[in-house]
């Protein structure tokens, strides 16, 4: 299927109309197609900052991390220079992987196929027996890795696949313009916990930034928070954003672990969520930040990953060892619990009965936003 076939003038024209006002979100074959899929990888992943990794993940020069951005198998390196850089994870001779597992302590990259060594800036170093058995190459004027664009914020590392995307700084604008009182630099990665969902990608972040569902879905987390005292998503340009302030801590939430730095007692009480679109989304306690990232398998295969970030030493520090897990069992249970809600909706994407959903205008605006956005990017 094209472009043209799927997002259709009809279909244009549902996506244009208010939510609830006959407005709808995407078609189905957006959450079942696998040339759809493909066309992501090419016109929306490829073309923004899309979230890599963070520095914590190559702390040290000599330390290497394979990912997989768009599809296609990325590898974020610590320089022996100090620079962090980031390559396309494949060999410039018959195009086998590099990198299958985060390493440390290295020296050069070398491929495991035929030797191909290339040092930690990319470059080739030598190509044993290219010319003939025992004859090696060392002349290093073959084709060194191929960079990726990349870019830093605080310690998270943005990667931009096609080179062309506006500056880091502009596409993180809008973030940053909410949070200026959170030294996200003061964090380290405490841990990171992945889920599997059989259901399309865009139905995991669409389901992040339902608040429509957390009445039926998170006892927990309404207790904490009701439903009745929370609004929608706000549409912002390539952003979506919800923002609150806390109650008393509890498990999992505030309690036990330092908060970020220098904040005010009211400051200390701010709690947002941040879909930075397409990328991944980012959510904002007093005690900690997530990072949620994706990774699309199939059309209806995602794996999610959440990283945990917390202040300084509670990363780290035994004495911080229980209030610490408390935030990764309260992250796993809040998690586990939509994978039922993310897959009976891939399940109904197969469905006749249904193609693009009848809207509510006060819950599910950001969900058409979410849907335009991604048609404007592909467009």
């Amino acid at each position: 299927m094209s472009f043209q076939s799927i997002i259709t003038p009809e279909i244009r024209a549902r996506l244009s109309r208010p939510a609830g006002e006959g407005g709808t979100c995407l078609p189905n074959a957006c959450y079942i197609d696998p040339e759809w899929l493909e066309l992501e990888n090419e016109r929306l992943f490829a073309r923004t900052w899309m979230y890599a990794g963070c520095l914590d993940q190559v702390p040290e020069p000599g330390d290497v991390f394979p990912t997989t951005i768009a599809g296609k198998p990325i590898v974020l390196v610590h320089g022996r220079d100090g620079e962090v850089r980031a390559f396309h994870n494949v060999c410039r001779h018959r195009g086998a992987v590099l990198v299958e597992k985060p390493c440390n302590n290295l020296s050069q990259l070398t491929c495991p196929y035929h030797a191909w060594a290339y040092g930690l800036d990319g470059k080739l170093r030598t190509r044993p027996h290219f010319h003939g058995a025992d004859k090696y190459d060392l002349s290093k004027e073959g084709p060194g890795l191929a960079a990726v664009r990349i870019s830093l914020w605080f310690r998270s590392i943005f990667i931009n696949l096609d080179g062309i995307a506006e500056p880091l700084e502009d596409y993180i604008a809008p973030l940053a313009k909410r949070i200026p009182h959170h030294d996200l630099g003061a964090l380290r990665l405490y841990k990171t916990v992945t889920w599997e969902f059989r259901a399309n990608w865009k139905l995991v972040f669409e389901n992040y930034f339902d608040n429509h569902h957390i009445a039926t879905i998170h006892p927990r987390l309404n207790a904490f928070y009701p439903m009745r005292e929370r609004s929608a998503f706000v549409p912002d340009g390539n952003f979506l954003r919800t923002e609150y302030m806390v109650g008393e801590p509890q498990e999992g939430r505030g309690l036990g672990l330092p908060y970020h730095p220098g904040l005010t007692p009211e400051q200390a009480r701010f709690s947002g969520g941040y879909h930075l679109f397409p990328s991944c989304c980012y959510q904002l306690w007093p005690d900690q930040l997530t990072i949620f990232q994706v990774f699309p398998v199939a059309p209806d295969h995602t794996v999610e990953q959440l990283h945990i970030f917390m202040v300084g030493d509670a990363a780290t520090d035994p004495a911080y060892a229980q209030p610490a897990q408390s935030v990764a069992d309260m992250w796993d249970e809040l998690n586990r619990e939509d994978i039922g809600a993310v897959e009976w909706m891939q399940t109904g994407r197969r469905s006749p009965a249904f193609d693009g959903g009848v809207l509510s205008g006060f819950w599910d605006r950001p969900h058409q936003h979410f849907a335009n956005l991604v048609v404007e990017a592909m467009s």
